[in-house]
């Protein structure tokens, strides 16, 4: 009797653990509590972390520029829906910005180009700075840009403070 239930225990074991990894949704998420972070396609792209091709995948265009503040190439990867801009560290490239190209496309919080500044203000609070028609929230060295015109968002810009 008492093998027939450690049999038992360790056949619901094997049945609760499965075989193999398991990949959970967040197995390609990256995470930084002190940072805004742009989600597409089940990738996480974090402000200030590294930017590699092989991880986000091939560009739809690119292009590159010495750098005005670093040693090395400022280069831009453009993808069908937004923009990546990194920034040298070293041998490593660095996510400085994520411009968004067109409305298909969210923030995690479900803003788009296109939405009300009240959508805005609906997911993100009022505790941004204004100059003008520039909205930036802050959060560590990352910001969020929105460009308003009109009550409507014209630009959503993520950008990472670098130099601070």
């Amino acid at each position: 009797m008492k093998k027939i239930g450690i049999v038992l225990l360790i056949v619901v074991c094997f049945l609760t653990m499965g075989c193999g990894k398991e990949v959970k949704e967040n197995d390609n998420k990256e995470s930084n509590p002190d940072a805004y972070t742009f989600s597409y396609n089940g990738l996480d792209y974090v402000l200030g972390s590294e930017f590699t091709t092989s991880k986000y995948g091939k560009e739809d265009s690119y292009s590159e520029a010495a750098s005005c503040a670093f040693d090395g190439a400022d280069k831009t990867f453009t993808y069908e829906h937004f923009e990546v801009a990194t920034y040298p560290d070293g041998d490593i490239d660095r996510i400085a910005s994520i411009y968004f190209l067109d409305h298909e496309i969210k923030t995690p919080e479900g803003i788009s180009l296109g939405d009300s500044i009240n959508d805005m203000n609906n997911a993100y609070g009022s505790d941004y700075q204004q100059s003008e028609n520039l909205y930036t929230y802050t959060l560590g060295r990352t910001h969020l840009n929105f460009i308003v015109e009109n009550d409507t968002i014209t630009s959503i810009e993520y950008y990472y403070d670098a130099e601070n």
